[in-house]
């Protein structure tokens, strides 16, 4: 779910963005980015997270109709949440939507569970205009398509072991961005070699610049 992958992504960038920073976003940003673009357009409230906001399946209900017409929303005056979300995951699967997920699964509200439903609907169906030729020439021009930038072959080597690692409370979507603050680094290296960071030296939410440097120093 990148820019490479989908130039189309480009629509969701916010005013005065440039495509580097749309591209630098972790694919749960983007997908928030579009739920929104898609509730905005059918006249709906938007979402914060893809969580609790999301458990009663109303928010995806809205988008799934924005995308296919033929999406009923009848599901949307069913009192209850886990019989809406058998509703609503008929209703992705006559649009081609993988099973991936189950109706409770969705009534919890767990963001990282219910985006891996979202995921699959926008790679069902992402609805979002084809680029004009003009938008593509500007694309190409910004080199987005060079797999040198940001994603590279070592960025994601690096990205996918530090998850591999099962450190708690550790996921990266964006190595450069994410272990700015030097946090993730030291929890990588008190896992390799445990003992080996002084927590109590620690900024562990740093507030600033200043404490950023102190736990990267």
């Amino acid at each position: 779910m990148t820019l490479k992958d989908v130039p189309e992504i480009m629509r969701l960038s916010k005013e005065g963005e440039e495509l580097a920073d749309l591209h630098k976003l972790p694919p749960e940003q983007i997908l928030l980015r579009w739920m929104n673009f898609h509730l905005r357009a059918a006249g709906q409230k938007e979402i914060v997270n893809l969580g609790k906001d999301v458990a009663d399946s109303r928010a995806c209900l809205h988008v799934m109709n924005q995308l296919d017409k033929n999406c009923s929303l009848a599901a949307l005056d069913e009192a209850d949440d886990v019989v809406r979300a058998e509703h609503m995951l008929l209703e992705s699967k006559k649009m081609g939507v993988h099973d991936v997920i189950g109706p409770r699964d969705i009534v919890k509200g767990n963001a990282k569970v219910n985006v891996i439903f979202i995921a699959e609907l926008f790679n069902t169906k992402h609805g979002l205009q084809e680029l004009t030729k003009e938008e593509e020439q500007a694309f190409e021009a910004a080199g987005l398509m060079d797999d040198d930038i940001e994603g590279s072959k070592e960025e994601r080597a690096f990205r996918f072991w530090i998850n591999s690692l099962g450190i708690e409370d550790v996921f990266i979507n964006n190595l450069y961005e994410e272990v700015k603050d030097g946090l993730v680094l030291l929890k990588v290296m008190d896992v390799i070699k445990p003992g080996t960071v002084d927590w109590k030296k620690v900024a562990k939410k740093p507030k600033n610049n200043f404490e950023s440097a102190l736990n990267c120093d």
